[in-house]
């Protein structure tokens, strides 16, 4: 279609020399508008078939990305590093940060996608949410079968998934009018919210110990808030802060939120509680069901901990304690005051 020449006559692999970019696309801007487009899709899909591996995989890297808050609150900082030439520090900063959720409105909505073919006005039957289903670029799977795939629009997020996976879900078609007045609800709701979230913030001098943060999140993030304040630095996920310290040799453990140690839970070997002696919370599998355990914990302490809300249960002759996850949050609450 082109006259370029790309791959090999007998074995089909690309050349080693190919022809040039421009000469590509000058090709490419001759063919008919019907065949640029369908060569442009194909292209685009390519393109999100990586972005979506790398979100994934949690390697997607967007530069610095910046997080908007209503409010930052200082809870805490430790020192991790002091340049023995300049002075300048590296710091663990602990910091609650007070957020609103990006809404879309409904006219922007309708601006951008009503009239459009493929479109489908859906909601939830269990959770009672809405998503405004939309056409995506199709992927490939790994034997270059074409997967169709699509996105639903919400009105604080959007999402990508495969037209098969979402026949396996509780999302059905509605009617536009009724689909309006769930959204803009949704909208008013979200708008009116206020979501708080504690992280650790690692900042200052980063480059010099690089080596030493943690490689399963690298993005680097401006935190800035209302009143201009900002603030640049790589956020430390709850499961790596004890990693962190140990690498730097930091007495003083970070407390971290019931919250962070849900989350942290789920990492190889859980994640040390503090105020617990050597007792670390892990997420385990037992009983065909996946449950939060406290592990290593002394005998006597079994009656102290009952009394905050844990449940113990004889499991092969041995007796676990077990955090109930429907109270989890709570319960490591009043764990944690003592």
């Amino acid at each position: 279609m082109t006259g370029l020449k790309l791959v090999e006559d007998d074995s089909g692999a690309l050349l080693e020399r190919l022809p040039p970019i421009q000469r590509w696309l000058n090709r490419i801007l001759a063919l008919r508008i019907a065949a640029q487009n369908a060569i442009f899709e194909e292209y685009g899909g390519l393109i999100q078939a990586r972005i979506d591996a790398a979100r994934e995989a949690g390697t997607l890297d967007l530069g610095v990305e910046t997080i908007v808050a209503e409010r930052i609150v200082p809870l805490g900082e430790q020192v991790l590093r002091t340049d023995p030439v300049t002075g300048a520090q590296t710091r663990l900063l602990r910091l609650k940060l007070h957020t609103k959720p990006r809404t879309m409105s409904w006219a922007r909505l309708t601006r951008m996608w009503e009239g459009s073919e493929g479109i489908a006005w859906l909601r939830n039957g269990r959770s009672g949410k809405v998503a405004l289903r939309v056409p995506s670029w199709s992927i490939t799977d790994d034997e270059g079968r074409p997967v169709p795939m699509c996105q639903l629009v919400r009105p604080t997020g959007s999402e990508r998934l495969s037209a098969h996976a979402l026949e396996g879900t509780h999302w059905l078609p509605i009617e536009q009018d009724a689909f309006r007045t769930l959204w803009e609800a949704e909208v008013t709701a979200a708008s009116a919210q206020l979501d708080v979230e504690t992280i650790s913030l690692a900042t200052g001098l980063l480059l010099p110990v690089w080596h030493k943060l943690p490689s399963d999140d690298v993005r680097v993030r401006r935190i800035t808030d209302r009143s201009g304040e900002a603030l640049l630095g790589r956020i430390v996920m709850p499961a790596a802060v004890e990693k962190l310290q140990a690498e730097f040799g930091l007495t003083e453990s970070v407390r971290l939120t019931p919250a962070e140690l849900i989350a942290a839970a789920r990492s190889d070997g859980g994640v040390l509680v503090a105020g617990l002696d050597g007792v670390r919370l892990a997420s385990v599998f037992v009983n065909n069901s996946r449950r939060l355990e406290l592990r290593g914990a002394a005998p006597g302490d079994r009656d102290w901990l009952k009394a905050r809300g844990c449940f113990t249960e004889v499991i092969q002759y041995t007796t676990r304690i077990f955090v109930p996850s429907d109270r989890a949050e709570e319960v490591l609450s009043a764990i944690s005051r003592g």
